[in-house]
């Protein structure tokens, strides 16, 4: 069908016909930016950080990276142009038979916007239809972090350390959360962000504090506490690591988690349309998802091949050496290994 015919057609179809197509997620795929010692959130204005990340995104990343400067980046690696936002993790390494760490590449991530969590009201218990409810998008200015990186015992009990856990990929899949305990091909570390904003503060003190899960629930979804009444779209992030030539399992993130229970994850909104986001959950989750014509992301050169290659940072990242160039003989930052390899 034409272009012109099928935007045509969407405009037709009945409120009934688009709300049955609602689906309650849409992805954004990146490609590297940078694998630096910085960290505009946690670290603000700082040239070096605690620890080595992993970054994609907003292509302007640097020590003091504000918000709008990273709306302002001249690119993205992420494949929907109008998202500037910029997501980062910790880098991985692994522990050579020599004691020297070799930090494992990086092959990208997916970001999942999700439509899971409702508002608050009082005598709520779940929340209404996916087709019915549309959880804001996350608003103009939040920052957040998700995961504590000091982390190296797990607690089921809690909430925010459930949204932390890892994939491995081939040749066993299986999920645990704490780094995986059989060989990957790729381990997908994952961190579930909280989808309650407390309606005021784009950030806070500690980088969580305005933030929570859902108090009926889980840390995947549900019903928004009144302390932070209003839900936003959640955050899921998937970042690959490509560990398909160890045979072992000695590796550690870098701030010095051999466990994986302190993974996590930062986000910097950099949205350049926060209308045509807010409007992705109607239009760009049905059967053709963003293809389709009414899908308030699909602009420009959305998603087109190489788009999310060629993007280089805008800053040069600190001088020094973090394993691009090869092994190091220990971590970046004088981070020691903490915790046990999972068994």
């Amino acid at each position: 069908m034409p272009a012109s015919k099928a935007l045509l057609a969407a405009v037709l179809l009945s409120a009934s016909t688009v709300s049955a197509q609602v689906g309650d997620t849409f992805t954004v795929n990146c490609s590297p930016l940078t694998i630096q010692r910085r960290d505009p959130v946690l670290s603000f204005g700082s040239d070096t950080s605690d620890h080595v990340h992993a970054v994609v995104g907003g292509t302007a990343f640097q020590a003091s990276t504000t918000n709008q400067m990273a709306i302002n980046s001249k690119a993205t690696t992420c494949d929907k142009i109008l998202d500037h936002s910029i997501y980062w993790t910790p880098s991985l390494y692994h522990i050579n038979s020599d004691g020297r760490f070799e930090l494992v590449p990086f092959k990208g991530n997916a970001v999942y916007y999700q439509n899971r969590a409702c508002d608050y009201q009082a005598g709520r218990t779940s929340c209404p239809s996916i087709q019915t409810n549309f959880a804001a998008a996350p608003p103009a200015g939040l920052r957040m972090i998700s995961g504590n990186k000091d982390l190296r015992t797990f607690n089921k009990n809690d909430i925010t350390q459930r949204a932390v856990n890892h994939h491995c990929v081939g040749p066993t899949d299986q999920e645990t959360n704490s780094l995986p305990v059989v060989r990957c091909n790729t381990i997908r570390a994952q961190v579930t962000f909280p989808p309650c904003w407390d309606g005021v503060n784009l950030d806070s003190a500690d980088h969580k504090s305005h933030m929570s899960f859902p108090a009926i629930g889980d840390y995947n979804g549900g019903v928004c506490p009144s302390s932070h009444p209003k839900a936003i779209m959640q955050l899921f992030f998937e970042f690959d690591y490509d560990t398909s030539k160890y045979t072992d399992r000695n590796f550690v993130f870098a701030q010095g988690d051999k466990t994986g229970y302190g993974f996590h994850g930062d986000f910097i909104n950099g949205w350049t349309d926060q209308t045509r986001l807010g409007n992705a959950h109607k239009t760009c989750t049905g059967p053709q998802g963003v293809n389709a014509a009414s899908c308030s992301l699909n602009v420009g050169s959305d998603g087109s091949p190489g788009h999310a290659s060629s993007q280089v940072p805008e800053y040069p990242a600190p001088a020094e050496q973090v394993g691009l160039n090869g092994p190091l003989t220990g971590l970046p930052g004088g981070k020691v290994p903490t915790g046990n390899t999972p068994s």
